[in-house]
């Protein structure tokens, strides 16, 4: 089959490698859209921890061969993939903290993952669809549990206030899920102007572009004292430091961004974080359970209801040969985009 495949830091191939077969307990997902996570790109641009990989774990399809001891009645059945794979068994995961799972794996990232024709993977990591949902909007399903798992971690309920720092596709994930639950009002920040007016359209009350204007003032403006909930999506430093100033007196901070490890924050951080009683927390992954968690069923209900919108969060269009391509250009700042999605079947 053709994969996809991270050879070294900043070196992706296109290139034929064995077609997986679905060993007992697993099955074998044929890949109808693919789309580019952050994670993917900053593996690209900064490195990563293996070498060879197939990356990729936003990805949609129709399953089309099963191992041993799974039922044949799977074949044929859309689903997506849930990318992290538990023990199960350690004291987090029968605590239902899978993300903190002891010796947990994921897909596309310590092992191989769906830039590919095919992909091969255990039965609890398929997430069953309905027939008619098209194969890109499920491709971003995971992008959104993330954003209904911050919802969930921040403790958000309907009527309050909420501040989204960055508007890329988690931020606008959160945009919506706030919408879909009752927030009172949503501001929105973004240095990109072309993501604030995407963010406007899909549910924001007010946008920010902090080139132009002062987040903290505007905010206060708006809110007074701050939100309720401020949700943190970028990961850059300078960002970070503005989650405080813009928060209410013991109200919520949910950090989702990835910040990079050789950077400091002022102890006058934690200082202001005590003085406003606020709390901090942060978020990795999506899931609750039982697993994979209501991040993934509450996802379906509201793309099934059409409240969840995804078209709007889609840039680009590409076929997987044009992958290399694409993501030098992306390491090079010189591709603008949303959500991109990739079709392994499309004319190379």
């Amino acid at each position: 089959m053709k994969a996809v495949v991270l050879e070294n830091k900043g070196v992706l191939t296109y290139k034929d490698v064995p077609t997986p077969e679905p060993g007992p307990g697993h099955v074998r997902l044929k890949v109808k859209a693919i789309s580019i996570c952050g994670s993917d790109i900053k593996r690209f641009v900064d490195g990563h921890r293996m070498y060879p990989l197939i990356l990729g774990h936003e990805i949609s399809g129709i399953i089309d061969r099963v191992g041993s001891g799974v039922s044949e009645d799977y074949v044929g059945r859309h689903a997506v993939i849930i990318p992290l794979v538990p023990c199960f068994e350690c004291e987090q995961c029968l605590r239902g903290h899978y993300s903190a799972c002891h010796s947990y794996s994921f897909i596309g990232s310590r092992q191989s993952g769906g830039f590919a024709e095919f992909v091969d993977l255990p039965e609890r990591n398929i997430f069953l669809l309905p027939d008619g949902l098209p194969f890109e909007c499920a491709a971003l399903i995971e992008p959104s549990t993330v954003a209904r798992h911050m919802l969930a971690l921040g403790d958000f309920k309907s009527g309050q206030t909420a501040v989204v720092l960055g508007a890329g596709s988690i931020g606008l994930m959160l945009v919506q899920w706030l919408r879909i639950l009752g927030a009172r009002t949503i501001i929105v920040t973004d240095l990109l102007e072309d993501n604030l007016k995407i963010a406007s359209k899909v549910g924001a009350h007010v946008t920010l572009n902090p080139s132009k204007v002062d987040v903290i003032k505007e905010v206060q403006k708006f809110l007074g004292d701050g939100a309720d909930l401020t949700l943190e999506a970028t990961g850059v430093p300078q960002v970070l430091e503005q989650t405080l100033p813009v928060t209410r007196p013991r109200g919520k901070v949910v950090l989702a961004g990835n910040q990079p490890l050789d950077k400091f924050l002022p102890l006058s951080f934690i200082e202001n974080m005590m003085r406003k009683e606020i709390s901090l927390v942060g978020c990795f992954m999506s899931y609750s359970a039982p697993f994979p968690g209501h991040e993934w069923t509450e996802t379906i209900a509201a793309l099934s209801d059409g409240s969840l919108e995804m078209e709007t969060l889609i840039s680009h269009r590409i076929p997987l040969s044009k992958a290399p391509e694409v993501f030098e250009k992306i390491g090079a700042h010189q591709l603008a985009h949303q959500k991109i999605i990739m079709n392994p079947e499309e004319a190379r």
